[in-house]
């Protein structure tokens, strides 16, 4: 199979979801802070609940007014703001050629074009629809494995890139 890749795709919002989910967890500060913010979470609720057993209403509704508002910001706040921040940047709206081989990757659009050294390259992550390719823990590349002429392709890819990244992680 050729190690010559050169695919042609347009991100979707639900492209941008996966990259910003694992860019929320990618790396351990981020997984710590996480887990923190779901102790919090059921911290919050655990209080409402005690206070409204005990018969203190007003505290019990302190705290559940805490835990709605944070679930707001999960479950309302941050899908909105993913969906905005889309369509403020315009990822939607151009095609994005992709070329990878044996030295590295370049991409092009009608906004940019960039090459880049597989050295830059700090982990990889191959999830069941998409290559991420991230160089620190700020930026990333996204290619979704529905632009490639097969699955198996899209395999070879993820390989070449882990092969010549090393296995390194951020």
């Amino acid at each position: 199979m050729s190690r010559q890749f050169l695919v042609k795709y347009r991100w979707t919002l639900e492209d941008f979801i996966v990259l910003s989910k694992r860019y929320v967890v990618l790396t351990r500060s981020r997984r710590i802070a996480r887990v923190i913010h779901l102790v919090v979470d059921a911290a919050l609720l655990a209080a409402a609940a005690y206070f409204f057993s005990i018969g203190e209403r007003g505290l019990a509704a302190y705290f559940l007014a805490l835990f709605v508002f944070l679930m707001l910001l999960v479950f309302v706040i941050t899908p909105w703001q993913r969906r905005r921040s889309f369509a403020h940047q315009r990822l939607g709206d151009f095609d994005i050629d992709f070329h990878a081989d044996e030295n590295g990757f370049s991409t092009r659009s009608e906004l940019a074009e960039g090459t880049h050294k597989w050295p830059a390259i700090r982990q990889v992550d191959d999830l069941p629809g998409h290559v991420l390719l991230w160089p620190s823990n700020r930026m990333g590349w996204m290619i979704p494995k529905r632009a490639f002429a097969s699955p198996e392709d899209a395999a070879a890819f993820a390989e070449l890139a882990k092969e010549k990244t090393g296995g390194q992680t951020l």
